[in-house]
């Protein structure tokens, strides 16, 4: 994170969500996990309502920003996205909502990624050994260095860009080694069938 940008409290740019819903035991819902060090907010099934311990969930919003109280520390944070629009989670899964005036969703997201940001929540969260949790208080008196709006965009316009081209090579490399392999099997395999059915061939002509 840049130290050149003025610094904002996490605070003034974050609102606690406290939108929550009843829980039907007829109805379904689709739960939410946050994966580990920056890998995304991800489904993590769909389950009856008569299958959840309590009577009430939050509810989560696409753009949201969402941490696992327990893992946020080891990166376990990130934005909600729009197939997971409605999905429910217990409060140990906290939902922000953006001060769109001051934070671009596409820029917070990239920087919640960072080393720096895991780092802050290192420092928010507190505990005995498998007991450590993030405090919400202490996590929203830190400060993140937050450049204008215009240049938020434009940065999370070139990460985009240059992820894309990333994850396009990566699926041509793939692809390349999908092929490659295909071609050696079927190398091989016609190797072996020429193999065995030539010599096959030489000893029915000596006979």
């Amino acid at each position: 994170m840049s130290n050149a940008w003025p610094k904002e409290r996490l605070g003034e740019v974050l609102n606690r969500s406290t939108e929550t819903t009843i829980i039907s035991p007829d109805s379904e819902y689709h739960e939410i996990t946050v994966k580990l060090w920056g890998k995304g907010v991800v489904p993590r099934g769909v389950v009856s309502g008569a299958e959840i311990a309590g009577s009430r969930r939050f509810v989560a919003k696409t753009g949201q920003f969402i941490l696992s109280r327990i893992d946020a520390r080891n990166g376990a944070t990130g934005i909600v996205p729009p197939m997971l629009d409605g999905a429910v989670v217990t409060n140990d899964f906290p939902l922000f909502d953006l001060n769109q005036l001051k934070l671009n969703a596409g820029f917070f997201g990239w920087l919640t990624k960072t080393h720096d940001f895991v780092e802050l929540c290192k420092r928010a969260s507190e505990g005995t050994t498998n007991r450590v949790r993030l405090q919400e208080d202490r996590f929203l008196n830190l400060e993140i260095p937050l450049p204008p709006l215009a240049e938020q965009r434009r940065i999370a316009a070139r990460i985009e860009a240059l992820a894309a081209k990333i994850s396009e090579a990566h699926s041509l490399r793939q692809r390349a080694v999908q092929e490659a392999e295909a071609l050696t099997h079927s190398t091989i395999a016609k190797l072996a069938y020429e193999t065995v059915w030539e010599k096959k061939g030489s000893q029915k002509l000596l006979r």
